[in-house]
């Protein structure tokens, strides 16, 4: 058996300046890659969750497109009832302008009482 082979040094697996980097496990960067990319998945996950479990509760009001910004809070507010109920035929239009400008009106509209006559 030859104990000298030929070409010493060279190839694949040899010591020597012609070494392979053999790579045997992850580098810290890549682990702190990994952790980062799975936290943005799993906080974008939980969002999708949080959003869509929210809207089952409220299903009576009207979408986040819809309505006043924010959403209903309680109650709505008596123009918005009145316009349900225009649209919906409850009223005709002369009632629905007669209430929208009693609920719209700035101030009242009452006549001061006449000056004592001069005698």
């Amino acid at each position: 058996m030859n104990t000298y082979p030929p070409f010493q040094g060279r190839g694949f697996g040899s010591g020597g300046s012609m070494a392979v980097h053999l790579h045997q496990g992850n580098t810290s960067l890549e682990w702190a890659t990994f952790g980062l990319v799975l936290l943005l998945v799993l906080t974008f996950g939980a969002y999708l969750i949080a959003t869509y479990a929210g809207r089952g509760r409220h299903r009576h009001h009207r979408g986040a497109f819809f309505g006043p910004p924010g959403g209903f809070r309680g109650r709505p507010d008596a123009l918005e009832v009145l316009r349900m109920r225009f649209a919906s035929g409850q009223m005709s239009r002369d009632e629905f302008l007669q209430a929208t400008g009693d609920l719209t009106a700035t101030a009242p509209t009452v006549q001061p009482p006449p000056p004592p006559a001069a005698a």
